[in-house]
């Protein structure tokens, strides 16, 4: 694999998939077996010089998981001092590895954006989630991370059995009494698979009716604009110029890669992921075999239809224009009834030949894009 000459890598993206214990409702490829900490560190490595012997600077790198902020500080420096220069390096941490030391060596090295998963503050919800730490541990860990890092995220989950609206506004109203800077809110899912999944299935608890969930969207959208903070992705905040340059690098499909088990790849058409299955992974890189497990190459009608899909998870929209459908999107809402619905009752927007999600159409995006992908193409 080549680094395309003016087609750079704009992201590198480093799967750490070890955890003390798995969530209930995680569905990434992660789990508890430390047994493998020590070679994977060698073999990232070793995967970083198979994909591209001499790789050009990185904009933005970022460590996921898992539980990145199990690994040494040793770690992330053996990677970075790889990558060259970069202007956002981002750690996922979670409250109970946010320790004043550690975090000091990060910033130390070079690492200046930490993403907290304070999921809730709530004991009951967070037991409801299954996460180990308690809610005096999230306040502590926000504490440290911000009196360290001038860039620090959160992460919140709405949508969990028993949270109320206002249970889930105070979250926010406490998450950004502190100096954060990005705010990500997540719906909880129930992937099959999951132990949450199985107590969902055996009646142990039951999911909030929708029109509930609806509304902890809306109203967490509307107290997170009133505080500042632009919602510039279905379900990512942020203060002026604090977006996360690392993930606006996926919704706007530019080249990226991604190392270690389960990690994801694109390069102009092409996309490609690695095995999810930690010994095949370290079996591989240690016989110089790329991690390789599926591939896909697009065609041109294929990977607009891609760039349009994630490019419309930006509230900004996409200019149709640039992918060239411009003529297209307005010769289909001539004759589809599926795309003047979307547009008539507010589901879609489209000006100056930008299309983007509509505030109704934002809490339903993903049938709505499905609806539009279905229509064009």
């Amino acid at each position: 694999m080549r680094n395309l000459k003016g087609n750079p890598f704009k992201s590198l993206y480093v799967h750490v998939p070890f955890c003390r214990e798995k969530c209930k409702y995680c569905d990434f490829f992660s789990g508890n077996f430390p047994r493998f900490i020590s070679p994977f560190r060698k073999a990232v490595l070793k995967e970083l010089s198979l994909r591209e012997p001499e790789f050009s600077q990185f904009p933005t790198v970022y460590f996921g998981g898992g539980t990145p902020s199990l690994m040494p500080v040793e770690f992330f420096e053996s990677i970075l001092s790889k990558v060259g220069q970069f202007s956002e390096i981002t750690v996922e941490f979670n409250p109970e590895d946010a320790q004043e030391e550690k975090l000091r060596e990060l910033l130390h090295i070079g690492v200046n954006r930490i993403s907290l998963g304070i999921q809730s503050f709530s004991e009951r919800v967070l037991k409801t989630l299954g996460r180990r730490q308690l809610p005096v541990e999230n306040l502590r860990a926000l504490e440290t991370a911000c009196a360290i890092f001038s860039n620090v995220s959160v992460d919140l989950i709405y949508g969990v059995p028993g949270q109320s609206v206002d249970d889930f506004l105070k979250d926010i109203e406490t998450a950004i009494s502190f100096p954060v800077k990005h705010v990500s809110i997540y719906a909880l899912t129930v992937y099959e698979e999951t132990p949450l999944f199985k107590e969902a299935v055996s009646g142990r608890f039951r999911m909030p009716e929708e029109e509930e969930v609806l509304r902890q969207y809306t109203e967490a959208v509307s107290l997170l604009k009133s505080k500042g903070f632009a919602h510039y992705e279905i379900s990512n905040f942020s203060l002026p110029g604090f977006e996360c340059k690392h993930n606006l690098t996926y919704w706007k499909l530019e080249n990226y890669i991604g190392l270690g088990p389960s990690a994801a790849s694109f390069q102009e058409n092409r996309y490609w992921r690695n095995v999810n299955d930690i010994e095949e992974y370290l079996r591989r890189v240690e016989r110089g075999e790329l991690p390789t497990a599926e591939e896909e190459v697009y065609g041109e009608k294929e990977l607009t239809g891609l760039k349009l899909m994630m490019g419309l998870r930006l509230t900004e929209g996409v200019n149709l224009k640039k992918l060239k459908i411009d003529e297209l999107f307005r010769e289909k809402l001539k004759s589809s009834e599926s795309l003047k619905t979307l547009l008539e009752e507010g589901f879609i927007s489209y000006e100056n030949s930008r299309l983007r999600i509509g505030e109704k159409g934002l809490f339903v995006s993903n049938t709505v894009i499905a609806r539009l992908i279905n229509e064009l193409f």
